[in-house]
């Protein structure tokens, strides 16, 4: 096992107390409290953002390191924002050629972004943050978590590249998740009640695999060009398990024995590829059983990012999930409520969340999208793409997907060539044009 454990929080947290029972039960477990170091960070500033989270944290591990600590036998336990955080803080550290974390674990890590960070901005999360005495409500950090957002954008495209060119291999990395969204104050607002969700972070939203497709639309037909994770991290669904509270991913664990911590120590007790392969195979048993026993759970997430040529965001779109005759009615079917989501800072970003077996079983035929430019003098073309071939490319079971899609601008209508020959009415104004 590593010889540290470093625990990390997530958004809004102002006390090391949602730590829990897990510090104790790791000394329980052979760890020395010397050895294990508690995270406390300010997420609710509205001028702080993940970056500066990643930023100040590698401050305190250089100070850490300066006193002894081996970042290369330390475990990172990190929970829901933490787990970006986190992530952010390894790819900097990557780039510099620093020494990585032997272990990784990602409980119910925001890792594709959270359901939440729209709602948070309301006037219900200011009155909270009003009565604990919080400066704010974590304005950038919430922009940082909605589905899409440029810090995720970045975050994953690094990470995807990094893993499949196996400069994250010194990590043993893991990602786990509950689906419990049933208790009585989550049923308030549709986001803590998701399908999927363990009433924060979807399922898919918390796993560490997931696909990059570039979407070319010049070619004829329209193709989608997938890149995918070139091996298989494991990942792991906690029946009965939520975010916070009672049957929290944390905040439940009283003993050993107890499902996340299992999990965790599951995790660290890996030391080589085989005892990884192991841990991977069977989390894979348990959650493909979960899957066959909750379809109307086991759902993916779709981000599209809509750009030009010039890579200008296209902030207004219509995109339809369609059956081959070209009707939207099966879309629909696939469809989780209250889809489709547009990103409040990014309005090129639009997510989908889609139940995984309707959508990868043949009831979406095509894609078709529809980008708008407001003018009458610039145009894009409709495009659509058949899905029939790369539904399972597109759609993983609870495993997110980031599309984008580069459509080029239509502006013939914005420029003309008069001969001067044609004895033009050099008078007339225009649009439209001669």
């Amino acid at each position: 096992m590593p010889k540290t454990v470093v625990m990390v929080h997530g958004y809004s947290v102002r006390s090391l107390s949602a730590y829990g029972q897990f510090p104790a039960l790791f000394v329980a477990e052979g760890f020395t409290t010397a050895d294990i170091e508690l995270s406390a960070f300010d997420s609710l500033d509205n001028s702080v953002t993940c970056d500066d989270l990643a930023a100040a944290l590698e401050e305190q591990v250089a100070a850490l390191e300066a006193r002894g600590l081996d970042v290369a036998d330390a475990a990172f336990v990190v929970h829901s924002t933490g787990a970006i955080i986190v992530r952010r803080w390894m790819l900097n550290r990557l780039e510099k050629g620093q020494a990585q974390p032997s272990h990784f674990v990602s409980l119910a890590g925001a890792n594709h972004g959270s359901t939440l960070a729209q709602l948070g901005v309301s006037i219900l999360n200011r009155l909270r943050g009003t009565l604990q005495g919080a400066d704010g409500v974590g304005q950038q950090v919430l922009n940082d978590l909605d589905y899409g957002s440029a810090f995720l954008r970045a975050l994953n495209r690094e990470w995807l590249t990094a893993f499949n060119a196996g400069r994250l291999k010194k990590t043993f990395l893991f990602s786990m998740i509950g689906d419990y969204h049933k208790d009585l104050v989550d049923q308030l607002f549709w986001q803590t009640k998701e399908n999927g969700s363990d009433t924060t972070v979807r399922i898919c939203g918390g796993n560490l695999n997931y696909t990059w497709i570039s979407a070319d639309p010049d070619v004829i037909p329209p193709v989608f060009v997938p890149e995918v994770m070139n091996a298989q991290v494991p990942h792991l669904v906690l029946a009965g398990i939520c975010h916070t509270g009672d049957h929290g991913i944390i905040d439940s664990v009283r003993a050993a024995a107890d499902a996340p911590f299992a999990a965790v120590m599951d995790a660290l007790r890996v030391v080589d590829d085989p005892s990884y392969a192991a841990v991977g195979a069977k989390w894979a048993a348990v959650t493909g059983a979960w899957n066959a026993q909750n379809p109307n759970d086991c759902s993916s997430l779709l981000i599209f990012r809509l750009t030009d040529e010039s890579e200008r965001p296209i902030t207004d779109s219509l995109i339809l999930l369609t059956d081959s005759n070209g009707a939207t009615g099966a879309g629909t079917d696939v469809l989780q409520a209250h889809q489709p989501i547009q990103n409040q800072v990014d309005g090129s970003v639009v997510s989908f969340y889609v139940l995984s077996d309707a959508f990868s079983g043949g009831n979406v035929c095509n894609v078709q999208i529809a980008p708008k430019s407001g003018s009458p003098l610039v145009d894009y073309r409709t495009v659509d793409y058949d899905a029939t071939a790369n539904a399972m490319t597109i759609v993983q079971p609870n495993e997110t997907t980031y599309i984008d899609v580069e459509v080029k601008r239509d502006v013939s209508k914005t420029y003309q060539i008069v001969n001067y020959s044609t004895n033009p009415d050099i008078n007339k104004q225009w649009p439209p044009l001669p």
